[in-house]
């Protein structure tokens, strides 16, 4: 947002800029008239800034977000694959502690 504030600013103050020299090189006085200022604005360009200036601060936030939610999805992904391995552990331990009380029984 801050980005387009500035570049509509810029161009605001090239064109006025522009229109000031070419009503001084004439020998005309300045006039502060609304014809002038739309004349001004005509002249030009569009106050959107070109896409070339990179994303937007939305843009970034949810890139951002996106990155932490991803590291989020890893760190879940493998609390998850120990838990499991966990209880496989637990299950394979269990199973031989059954099988050695059988053997083992009085």
């Amino acid at each position: 947002m801050a980005v387009r504030l500035l570049w509509a600013g810029r161009l605001r103050v090239q064109c006025l800029l522009s229109s000031t020299a070419a009503w001084e090189s004439k020998g005309w006085p300045l006039l502060f008239s609304t014809a002038i200022q739309r004349t001004a604005g005509e002249d030009c360009r569009s106050e959107d800034p070109p896409d070339e200036l990179g994303p937007s601060l939305a843009e970034r936030a949810l890139r951002i977000k996106a990155v932490k939610l991803e590291k989020e999805v890893q760190d879940l992904t493998v609390r998850y694959q120990r838990a499991v391995a966990d209880c496989e552990n637990i299950r394979r331990r269990t199973q031989r502690c059954v099988e050695d009380a059988k053997i083992f029984a009085l």
